[in-house]
């Protein structure tokens, strides 16, 4: 294709449709709404009549699709004209050249509110042949966000006019095929909003059962139990609870194919390297973070060479229980046991910590429990992750 053809149709269509795709300026299919310079000083707790759209709500995602009402905020009613349902709001700036010309779409319609356009937002009203919920899509891919990173400017904020988003040039199809778009990326979304109030609901249920199957700091008994047990706990050290702790001394430098290498990207969802050290932790051993911002953090069922950040317990009863009790303190373990300015654990974290711990058999009867919601909620988490990649494919490949 030569370099100043512009393409006329996308990758991937619905089967029957042949036709070009037409080019018009955004400006053209649109009418402006005018956003107001509304500060989050102006937001009231009690309900006013009126909710707006900040442009940090959008670039967080809290509002990308608006069907729900509360989810914004109050606002003081000053007769500011109202937004409909379909407009589509594009966030004008943000801290930097990533956030800026994130949409939403306003999918909901109240009797009892307006919904107005706050600070640093450009709202459009579609015409007539353009669909609402197309367009909100159209400026949900990548082809809009690149040409609101190269007409932006700014340096602490980076920003873009009405009269530079004006000039953009969109490709519309049919009104059918628009429908079609539409109602297939409607679906994906509405599957992506369905798991992520399962995974919600699930890690609500987990810190539920973490706080009520855990006995408290001055308790012996917890408040919810397994019928076949009733013997009191029992307050232990931490100490008494491992059978060896081990400083990590394995470095990223250290590249080979001995073990894996166990440093905070690793914990946290990063890719495997291997390192030519002694493999010294195990699946069932506890790891805590010692060093650095996020010092006291705890994980669980890592095999490989320990990272010079971490230090790990080799449990001397259940891993998952040890690990389950020390993941519902971490708050506590933030607060009490870390050093001031540059975060680390107390040097006599395992002497001074203390665990209320019950028989053998129940703990591991409450690991069982809590490891099989941390595995739904790492499927669910999953499941979302897959299908936000389908979305961004179809994104992609449906639009020109």
């Amino acid at each position: 294709m030569n370099k100043k053809e512009v393409k006329k149709a996308p990758a991937l269509r619905f089967k029957g449709f042949t036709n070009d795709w037409e080019q018009r300026k955004l400006s053209d299919e649109t009418n402006r709404i005018r956003s107001y310079s509304i500060s989050h000083g102006f937001e009231v707790a009690e309900d006013t009549g009126t909710k707006y759209i900040h442009y940090g709500d959008i670039h967080t995602g809290k509002v990308k699709n608006i069907n729900n009402i509360n989810v914004l905020p109050n606002i003081e009613d000053n007769n500011y004209k109202p937004l409909k349902y379909g407009d589509v709001i594009v966030a004008d700036a943000s801290e930097d050249y990533k956030g800026i010309a994130d949409a939403c779409i306003v999918n909901t319609i109240s009797n009892s509110y307006k919904i107005v356009a706050g600070l640093h937002t450009i709202a459009f009203r579609p015409k007539s042949k353009l669909c609402s919920k197309f367009l909100y899509f159209y400026l949900s891919t990548d082809i809009f966000k690149h040409f609101g990173y190269k007409t932006g400017t700014g340096l602490k904020v980076f920003g873009i006019s009405y009269k530079e988003l004006a000039k953009f040039k969109l490709k519309e199809p049919s009104a059918t095929e628009q429908k079609k778009i539409v109602k297939l990326l409607f679906l994906i979304e509405k599957a992506i909003h369905l798991h992520q109030r399962k995974l919600k609901l699930l890690k609500v249920m987990k810190k539920a059962l973490s706080q009520y199957m855990f006995c408290q700091e001055t308790e012996f008994v917890p408040i919810l139990r397994f019928n076949s047990f009733s013997d009191k706990w029992k307050y232990e050290r931490l100490k008494k609870l491992i059978v060896k702790e081990i400083k990590g001394k394995a470095k990223a430098d250290m590249k080979g194919t001995k073990s894996t290498y166990i440093d905070t990207a690793l914990l946290n969802g990063g890719s495997i390297t291997k390192v030519d050290s002694p493999t010294d932790t195990f699946h069932n051993d506890i790891i805590i973070l010692w060093d650095g911002s996020q010092a006291g953090k705890i994980y669980h069922g890592f095999t490989g060479a320990l990272g010079s950040t971490l230090k790990s317990y080799k449990p001397k009863y259940s891993g998952g229980f040890l690990y389950q009790y020390l993941k519902s303190k971490e708050p506590i373990i933030f607060l009490r046991y870390r050093t001031p300015n540059i975060p680390h654990v107390v040097k006599d974290f395992t002497e001074i910590f203390k665990i209320n711990v019950p028989s053998v058999k129940e703990q591991e009867k409450i690991s069982k429990t809590l490891n099989y919601l941390d595995q739904r909620i790492l499927v669910e988490t999953k499941k979302i992750g897959s299908i936000k990649k389908i979305k961004k494919f179809l994104l992609q490949n449906m639009f020109i």
